[in-house]
């Protein structure tokens, strides 16, 4: 037993460097291995990030469309509505019925010229509820 504890503080300066020189090299490729992770780990969240950002692009490309089809939509029932309430105003109103009855009777060029009601906005039938 005295011999291997005289062996074992008597080893040579270099076989204890080369142990030491091991143990770092194993500790060394731990580490690099552990950096290739996270670089592996951070390019996939890059990626990952770079995706939501172009869904984010497409749906808010997307909602921007669908807002200006719904002010066109909402700007057109409003313009519809402003002209068949002044071409109803215009019906009403005696002096306008009483010059389309004075155009209908002319006759232009050979031609007769009609004059037409404005039918209401909606298709003219009313809904039926259901």
């Amino acid at each position: 037993m005295a011999l291997f504890f005289f062996h074992r503080f008597g080893l040579n300066r270099y076989q204890n460097m080369g142990r030491r020189l091991r143990a770092m090299r194993v500790r060394l490729a731990k580490k690099r291995r552990a950096i290739r992770r996270m670089r592996q780990s951070l390019s996939a969240s890059q990626i990952a990030a770079e995706q939501i950002e172009r869904d984010h692009e497409r749906m808010f490309a997307a909602e921007q469309i669908e807002r200006r089809n719904r002010r066109i939509i909402a700007e057109n029932a409003l313009i519809d509505q402003l002209v068949y309430d002044l071409l109803a105003e215009l019906e009403n109103d005696p002096l306008i019925r009483s010059a389309a009855e004075a155009i209908r009777a002319e006759n232009l060029d050979g031609r007769n010229i009609i004059i037409n009601q404005a039918p209401p906005p909606g298709g003219g039938r009313p809904r039926r509820r259901r």
